[in-house]
């Protein structure tokens, strides 16, 4: 039988994993960011993007691989 303790303390345990899942992939994604940004406009150009389109390329892939499985 669940108890109320044990739901909220499956509840807390889901929000941690949560948590620490979007802090990983925020910085995966500012690590990406920041390499593109170090690149050339010469070398973002010869990868087929400008700099003006870096951080939504970023967010739309992942955007795009969480909605579309």
């Amino acid at each position: 039988m669940i108890t109320v303790k044990r739901i909220k303390k499956l509840i807390f345990e889901n929000c941690v994993v949560r948590f620490l899942r979007y802090a990983s992939t925020w910085h995966k994604h500012r690590e990406t960011i920041k390499y593109l940004y170090s690149l050339s406009d010469r070398e973002l150009k010869d990868i087929g993007i400008n700099r003006n389109e870096i951080v939504d390329l970023i967010f739309r892939e992942d955007d795009l691989e969480k909605y579309n499985k």
